[in-house]
Order: C-alpha cells, then sequence, then structure tokens
C-alpha cells in the first residue's frame, strides 16, 4: 500500500499521471525517431523516467522506466536485446530517482543536485548499456567496458558521432531541470 500512495496521492492519481508520464516519454521518442532517426541528441524516456520517480516515487520512476522503452521500441519496430537491456537499466534510473528526489516534496528539490545526479546516472546508464549489449554480444566483460567508455566520446563498434554520450546527457539534463522548474514554479503535483 505505502508503494501505491505516494504522501496521500490516491491510487487512480498515481496510475494516471504514471501513464501519462509514459505517454509523454513514448510520443516524443516516436517523434524524434520520425523526425531526424536514430541520431542520439536527447533521451526522451530517461527524461520522463526521471521527472516521474522524482515527483512520482520509485515505483512510478520503475514503471515509467521499463515501459517507455520497451513500448517505443516496439512502435519503433526495432525490438530486441537492447530493449530488455534499456528497459531494465531505465528501470533502475527510475527507481534511484524516486529515492533520492521522492522523499523530499517537490519544493525541496534542488536544481545543481538534480542535474549532477541525473547526469551521473544517465553516464552509468550509458555505460552499463554499453558494456552489457557488448558482453551478450561475445566480448569479455573487460573490452567491452572499455569500449563502452570510448563509445561515448569517440565512434566505436559503428559509430560515427564524436562525444555523443556527454552531449545526450547534458541535453537531456537540462530539459530534467527545466521541466522539474516548470512544475515546480507552477505548483503541479507538489505534495507537503
Amino acid at each position: 500500500m505505502v508503494l501505491c500512495m505516494v504522501e496521500g496521492l490516491p491510487r487512480v492519481k498515481m496510475i494516471t499521471y504514471t501513464a501519462m508520464v509514459i505517454a509523454l516519454a513514448v510520443s516524443l521518442r516516436l517523434i524524434k525517431y520520425s523526425l531526424f532517426g536514430s541520431i542520439q541528441f536527447v533521451n526522451f524516456p530517461a527524461v520522463f523516467t526521471i521527472i516521474g520517480g522524482a515527483l512520482l516515487g520509485p515505483t512510478s520512476g520503475v514503471v515509467t522506466g521499463f515501459a517507455s522503452y520497451v513500448l517505443s521500441d516496439i512502435m519503433i519496430g526495432l525490438p530486441g536485446p537492447w530493449t530488455a537491456v534499456n528497459s531494465i537499466l531505465m528501470g533502475g534510473v527510475g527507481f534511484l530517482s524516486g529515492l533520492i528526489w521522492g522523499r523530499n516534496g517537490v519544493k525541496q528539490i534542488g536544481k545543481l543536485g538534480l542535474a549532477v545526479g541525473a547526469y551521473i546516472m544517465l553516464l552509468v546508464f550509458d555505460i552499463t548499456n554499453s558494456w552489457a549489449l557488448l558482453v551478450i554480444m561475445g566480448f569479455d566483460w573487460f573490452s567491452a567496458l572499455i569500449i563502452g567508455i570510448v563509445g561515448l566520446f569517440l565512434p566505436a563498434a559503428g559509430g560515427f558521432l564524436y562525444g555523443v554520450g556527454p552531449i545526450t546527457e547534458a541535453t537531456t539534463v537540462i530539459l530534467i531541470v527545466t521541466l522539474v522548474s516548470v512544475i515546480k514554479r507552477n505548483g503541479f503535483l507538489l505534495r507537503t
């Protein structure tokens, strides 16, 4: 019962808000994919997973992270082993977001703390994601880790963009901080 309520937020509202956050993540990822293809410059599932976890708690964060990747990969038509890895890892990001920022009211979330924490979580997500996928493809764990880290900065394992990891994390964090600031300013979902 405690996991289904965020400081008095009724269960129906919790489910509705979680569904809305998932819908935003999936629809914006689909729009980005249809306009720009697979070029990575912002991670919409991560944006709404972290916001969902911070505003609605760890349970909503897990559900948002997992569902946003599974649903959007299926709708894009590209499900595969990366879908399982991405969705599980993003569910973990959502859970951590709920634990870190969901324990206090939204009023207590500082911009700098949110930015640094989200950036670190997304960097770890990217490295772990690349590492797990390369291990699944048959690389040894150490080589996979090195390629995963190098691939964030240089084109590796078939990539063509330089610095795509840190740039994507930065734009994603800027969007997260901006949206949370707007939510705080407008008093939406503020808990006591």
